[in-house]
């Protein structure tokens, strides 16, 4: 009835608004299908998987070992509606791409809250002719499956090993401040961006004007990893931790503890992906996977021991309440207290040393 719309609450996050009571009919529908009243526990035995893709390309744009890449070519086509989350900007939203090519725009993490929009209904109507891949967190992947209400075959879900969700309000601020001490606007923003070293880290890709540079910590990270700006109902608050809770299909991630789990790759130049199949139709996946990328089977209890968010929820920091009173109030001298000053990579230092080296000569 289109009589709900989202609103930005003091933290920066979207809630749902009745901005239309003349048209709601109070049929309750909207309570039936909130994933916070919804499961969709797990049926069969999960099967996970250590796993790199075989296409160096591949691996460059994503963030570990190209997982959500080689599922959508695996089982999707030129005609596939593929569906993630994506830049805009310093805008992240989910948008549809046609064609499993074409999602590179979709690769990679972000670590902020992603506004869906109309994607649920693009969604449920183009299910009517084609295929469809929706990557997404736990609790979005839950909300497109209470939303449609029924399942379909040609549908793909994707869910993440999740750390939570931060406000979109903090990242405003946190960018602000970073153009701030760059002394330049930031035009785009990169998260767990690759250089040349090849493990697993929080290294961010920042783009302006007329320069981009690697830096480790910078603001906005600082906060997120303290798990000082996430939302509400992440923390002890989400419902979907635990290994039979998985809500996707698949589930992805980071493969943490690769050299503990397989000493043989010990010096490997790539990080890797975790895999984890929670359906049938994912079980049904794995042979044309394992065609495109290496794979290595490994236990449930692998994946819980160096990445236990799988299986359990994280906390919020002490602190969050008081750093969001004080951030309602002001919120650019709030990041600027509450953080520091970002870091440039060794790497960007070396090359900035060079041409210094050669402008001085």
């Amino acid at each position: 009835k289109q009589c709900i719309s989202m609103a930005r609450d003091e933290e920066g996050f979207d809630y749902p608004q009745l901005t239309s009571p003349e048209t709601c009919i109070n049929c309750g529908l909207c309570e039936k299908v909130c994933p916070i009243n919804v499961t969709f526990p797990v049926k069969v035995e999960q099967k996970a998987f250590c796993a790199v893709t075989k296409d160096y390309s591949i691996w460059r744009r994503s963030a570990s070992g190209g997982a959500f890449s080689e599922i959508c070519r695996a089982w999707g086509d030129d005609k596939t509606l593929v569906v993630g989350a994506a830049w805009d900007g310093l805008y992240v939203h989910h948008v549809g791409i046609v064609g499993v090519e074409n999602i590179k725009p979709l690769c990679n993490s972000k670590y902020v809250s992603s506004h869906i929009e109309d994607t649920f209904c693009e969604i449920r109507d183009y299910l009517k002719k084609g295929k469809v891949i929706f990557c997404g967190t736990p609790c979005q992947v839950s909300g497109l499956r209470s939303f449609l209400r029924k399942d379909y075959d040609n549908l793909l879900t994707i869910d993440l090993i999740c750390h939570g969700v931060g406000s979109p309000a903090v990242f405003e601020a946190c960018t602000r401040a970073i153009s701030k001490q760059a002394g330049t606007p930031l035009k785009s923003y990169s998260f767990r961006a690759k250089r040349k070293v090849h493990e697993t880290d929080y290294l961010t890709l920042l783009t302006f004007d007329n320069r981009s540079e690697y830096v480790t910590q910078d603001p906005y990270i600082q906060l997120f990893l303290k798990q000082t700006c996430l939302r509400p109902s992440c923390g002890e608050n989400c419902k979907y931790r635990g290994r039979n809770k998985r809500p996707g299909d698949f589930t992805i991630a980071d493969f943490k503890g690769l050299t503990k789990v397989f000493p043989d790759l010990l010096g490997t130049k790539k990080n890797y992906s975790t895999i984890v199949a929670n359906s049938e139709k994912a079980l049904s996946i794995i042979p044309q996977l394992g065609r495109q990328m290496e794979m290595r089977q490994v236990s449930i209890e692998d994946v819980v021991k160096f990445n236990p968010l799988f299986d359990r929820h994280t906390w919020f920091s002490e602190d969050r309440d008081k750093f969001f009173a004080e951030f309602e109030k002001d919120e650019d001298g709030t990041i600027g207290k509450w953080t520091e000053g970002f870091v440039v990579n060794n790497e960007t230092m070396k090359f900035v040393r060079k041409i210094l080296i050669k402008v001085i000569k």
